[in-house]
């Protein structure tokens, strides 16, 4: 039994069989001039209306895209040399900064030692000059003392044998 195609596949098979049994999709005949003479008329008077400023348009896009492209590496390079020309010059900034501070250092240590040693011989000075002072105090109150001596030694005998010494 053969295949009977359904409600679609009839209509298709139909509209194949009809096309194939009239002969060919294309009839050539003297139509095809006027037809190719009207796409020459319109293809000269729109060639330089339409398409040729289409191109141009096209093409002048194109070029300012490959242009921006072409600027847009070239500032891009530009940025990463001034980025390195950046970075070296923090590099010997920060280089000249450490020698600046270590130098301050140094300087400050030495205003520092000078400035103890200043200190210490102004205490040792005076501690001389209290020392020299001590020494004369003492030797004057010793002298005093020593010539004291005698009126207290009279005078605690006096107290010790109650009565007066001569």
């Amino acid at each position: 039994m053969p295949l009977r195609p359904s409600g679609n596949a009839a209509a298709m098979n139909v509209l194949f069989t009809a096309l194939l049994s009239e002969g060919s999709i294309i009839d050539l005949d003297g139509t095809i001039w006027i037809q190719l003479g009207t796409f020459a008329v319109a293809f000269f008077l729109f060639r330089p209306l339409i398409f040729r400023p289409m191109i141009a348009l096209f093409e002048a896009r194109e070029n300012a895209i490959e242009g921006a492209k072409i600027e847009a590496l070239r500032l891009q390079d530009e940025a990463a040399a001034e980025s390195e020309e950046f970075d070296e010059e923090m590099r010997r900034l920060r280089l000249q900064a450490g020698e600046e501070r270590d130098r301050l250092r140094a300087d400050g240590k030495r205003l520092e030692s000078t400035l103890v040693e200043r200190v210490r011989e102004e205490t040792n000075k005076q501690l001389a000059e209290a020392d020299a002072k001590l020494k004369t105090e003492a030797a004057r109150l010793r002298a005093e003392i020593d010539q004291s001596v005698p009126a207290l030694a009279n005078q605690i005998a006096s107290k010790m044998l109650n009565r007066e010494l001569q």
